[in-house]
């Protein structure tokens, strides 16, 4: 009888084991899953530089407008569970404390950001040591890690010091690397923000055109990009205008770029986007011809078109307007699938006339 009380408790201990033994494995299973779902998303931070300098232009172009231009198409193609914040310092604020908190970090906060920085103006000091302990303070963790994407024409004009700023976030157990765009800096300028980037654990990247710019922006994103053809067609075709901004200008007139996306008929490439140009004198609205379109053609005063082999994604359009002409503009998707129609029309949006 002895024995065989101690071979059922034998048993019960191995069988404790064994179920012990279920439970943490699968608890291990389980958390190997969450840290790794919570962890999949990258965190960024951008950072732009918005004194008076970024005012100057590029074969015509100012920097800023360049800039504003590159990162929103970086961030149009960010996968939407991407975490995204904007800081920015100059931006028409004096003295050395301008550095601000635009958009704090936020999942999906990509189309947040880029209507930010639509507003933003090039004029003030470089604050870089200020907006660096800004950032740390309020948007680096250190549990994960945050790629801070840094675009600059400058070095430190406040009397900060942007390498110690750095170290002091890494004594602080702050994760991050720091990625920095130079735009057409002096040699001096360009080797001090390089030794930033080292310092950062992040990428140096020399900006003397456009291009380089894209180029940069592109190697930071790698294979992060969405495709135009992982998400599934929504129920309704639509076009719709992200964004206009200031491109050039010249004696008499200006130049924008304007930003856009769209979504056509799952499966269905070869569509064009058309845009309409009317002076706003004569914006007055008439009857609507179906599907979608007003008939204000005899108002128009320019158009252009952009071919779209996918049948989603995002797009920009450069036209030119007199500088003494206010307009209006709308685009509109038309499917060049058999008969050719229109498949959507975007809001009409007010071009405005801009100081350079």
């Amino acid at each position: 009888m002895h024995l065989h009380t101690e071979k059922n408790k034998v048993s019960l201990r191995i069988l404790i084991s064994k179920i012990s033994f279920f439970f943490s494995l699968s608890f291990l299973l389980v958390f190997n899953l969450y840290s790794e779902s919570v962890t999949s998303n990258k965190r960024y931070v951008f950072i732009v530089d918005a004194s008076g300098s970024m005012a100057e232009k590029i074969d015509g172009v100012t920097r800023m407008a360049i800039a504003k231009d590159q990162l929103m198409n970086f961030l149009s193609k960010l996968p939407k569970d991407s975490e995204v914040g904007l800081v920015a310092y100059g931006n028409r604020i004096a003295g050395c404390s301008s550095a601000r908190l635009y958009q704090p970090i936020q999942k999906g906060g990509a189309s947040a950001a880029i209507t930010k920085l639509t507003s933003i103006i090039p004029s003030g000091s470089t604050p870089i040591a200020h907006t660096l302990e800004l950032v740390g303070e309020y948007l680096l963790r250190d549990y994960k890690e945050t790629e801070i994407i840094f675009i600059s024409d400058g070095m430190e004009s406040c009397e900060g010091d942007p390498a110690m700023t750095l170290h002091a976030l890494k004594t602080r157990g702050k994760k991050f690397n720091l990625h920095i765009l130079g735009i057409d800096l002096d040699p001096k300028a360009e080797e001090d923000l390089t030794a930033l980037a080292k310092i950062g654990n992040g990428k140096y990247f020399t900006v003397k055109k456009r291009e380089d710019m894209e180029y940069a922006l592109l190697n930071l994103g790698g294979n992060l990009f969405i495709s135009d053809t992982q998400a599934s067609s929504p129920k309704k075709p639509y076009i719709k205008i992200l964004s206009i901004l200031p491109y050039s200008q010249t004696k008499g007139n200006e130049s924008y770029i304007i930003h856009y996306e769209f979504e056509g008929i799952t499966n269905q490439g070869n569509q064009l986007v058309q845009m309409n140009l009317f002076p706003r004198e004569k914006s007055v609205q008439t009857k609507e011809v179906p599907p979608l379109r007003e008939k204000r053609l005899g108002d128009l005063s320019q158009t252009e078109v952009q071919f779209q082999p996918d049948w989603r994604g995002k797009g920009k359009l450069v036209l030119n307007l007199n500088q003494n002409q206010e307009s209006e503009t709308s685009l509109e998707l038309w499917s060049l699938e058999s008969v050719p129609r229109i498949l959507a029309k975007s809001d009409i949006k007010l071009l405005q006339n801009f100081s350079p």
